[in-house]
Parts: structure tokens; C-alpha cells; sequence
């Protein structure tokens, strides 16, 4: 395989993960703006999580390092935040990285880049969920990565609040939503669909033929 080969699917990936932020802030400003129109939405978001920190749990049941991380997840993780970025993710695969792929000379069939837009987006909340949960077996490299999100969650609401002169309300809406939110999940989240979108792109490239 090429080195242009690779550097497109890496092109596509970065794509998909800074469309997919971009829309989950956008996620983020709708639920600040319109809390009530958004309730039941978010219900539903945490209720879906609530039901995959429970099959977590039993699927590590009996286990006491995996009963240790099932527990982070439930304490330390809002799933409700990773639920709604789905949705963000879904859309930036769809439109971004299927379009980009093509454009950039992608070998794969249109059938194909439907299936590997389809299989990345589980590959992602798998991959999430993985590393949310098993992060307390490597906390200080998680911290570092915890802090790099963090960094990346501050800077985007800093803009947000610089655009106050042009657009009103921005300081009120970064203010709002750095009280309510836990945004680090979100740029998490962005990344593991970067990480799934390669990997599952790799996978289809060594196991089916292209045009």
C-alpha cells in the first residue's frame, strides 16, 4: 500500500473527527438555547447510557479489577454527553468522509464506504467506552490525554466567548456551558472517531477488493 494511500484514509479521519466536534458543540449550543425543547432528548441520551454502563458492569461481573473500572465508568465518565455525540459523529461520517474519501481518489466501491461509514460509528463507542472504562489501569497517561481534551473543551469555548462583540449572547452561552458541561468527553469522543474511522478503513482495505 501506498504512503499517499495512507495519508488520504489519515486526511479522511481528521475529517470526520473535527466535523464531528464541531457539530457536537453545536449539540452543546442547542441544549443551552433551547433546555426545554432538548429534555427530552437528553433523557433519552441518559437513559441510553445508563443501560451501556449497565451491560458494562455485567459484563465484568465477578471480575474485581473489572468491577473496579465498570465502577470509574459510572463515577467518573457522562455518558449522557458521550450518547449525544453519536449523533455528531454519525453525521460527519456521512457527509464528510464518504464525500472526501472519493474526492481524494479512494479505491473503495460507493457500497463499501457506506459499510465502513456504518461500521465506524459502533467501532467508535466501542472504542470510547473501552478506553473510559479501562483507563484506571493507566491513570497518569490518561491524565495527561484528560488534560489535552480539557485544553482543547476551554480553547473552543474561549472563542466562542471572544465572538461576543459580533454575536450576542456568545459569553453567556461559553459561560453557561462551562458550568454544565463536561466537554472533555466530547473532544474524547472526536478522537476515538479519528482512531475507529482509520482503523475500520485499514480493515477493509486488507480484507476486500476495490474497484
Amino acid at each position: 500500500m501506498s504512503v499517499l494511500a495512507w495519508l488520504r484514509r489519515l486526511v479522511v479521519s481528521l475529517g470526520i473527527g473535527v466535523t464531528s466536534y464541531i457539530l457536537m458543540l453545536g449539540i452543546m449550543v442547542l441544549s443551552v438555547l433551547f433546555d426545554k425543547q432538548m429534555e427530552p432528548v437528553i433523557t433519552f441520551a441518559y437513559n441510553v447510557g445508563h443501560g451501556i454502563v449497565g451491560l458494562v458492569d455485567s459484563l465484568v461481573s465477578g471480575s474485581h479489577w473489572g468491577q473496579v473500572a465498570a465502577n470509574h465508568l459510572r463515577e467518573r465518565v457522562n455518558m449522557t454527553h458521550v450518547v449525544l455525540s453519536v449523533p455528531a459523529i454519525l453525521i460527519a461520517t456521512f457527509i464528510v468522509g464518504i464525500p472526501l474519501n472519493a474526492a481524494l481518489g479512494g479505491t473503495r466501491t460507493a457500497l463499501q464506504r457506506i459499510a465502513m461509514a456504518i461500521v465506524s460509528v459502533p467501532a467508535t463507542v466501542v472504542l470510547a467506552v473501552a478506553l473510559f472504562t479501562f483507563n484506571v489501569f493507566f491513570p497518569e497517561t490518561y491524565s495527561s490525554f484528560l488534560r489535552f481534551a480539557d485544553w482543547v473543551w476551554q480553547g473552543s469555548l474561549d472563542a466562542i466567548s471572544a465572538s461576543g462583540d459580533s454575536i450576542p449572547g456568545a459569553r453567556k452561552l461559553a459561560n453557561a456551558a462551562r458550568q454544565g458541561f463536561s466537554g472533555h468527553h466530547y473532544v474524547i469522543m472526536a478522537i476515538c472517531s479519528m482512531v475507529a474511522s482509520f482503523i475500520i478503513n485499514g480493515i477493509f482495505v486488507a480484507t476486500t477488493r476495490g474497484k
